[in-house]
């Protein structure tokens, strides 16, 4: 997997896949986000707790779309 351009210009940089062969991103401020497409098109927050996804990021924080 490719780090990913965010729509506000930050980079996500890929760290690992999950159990789930969800890919796992780490932000510019630190915080992990999953990607539930699979594909790198869609980031969700990770609870804390057990390391699901859980909310949607905002468009900011979504990947730039690929044309």
């Amino acid at each position: 997997m490719k780090d990913l351009i965010l729509n506000n210009g930050q980079t996500a940089k890929f760290v690992r896949m999950d159990d789930w062969s969800r890919p796992i991103y780490e932000l510019e401020s630190g915080r992990g986000v999953c990607c539930v497409n699979m594909d790198g098109t869609y980031l969700h927050t990770m609870s804390l707790e057990c390391g699901e996804p859980d909310t949607p990021l905002i468009y900011e924080y979504q990947p730039v779309t690929r044309r």
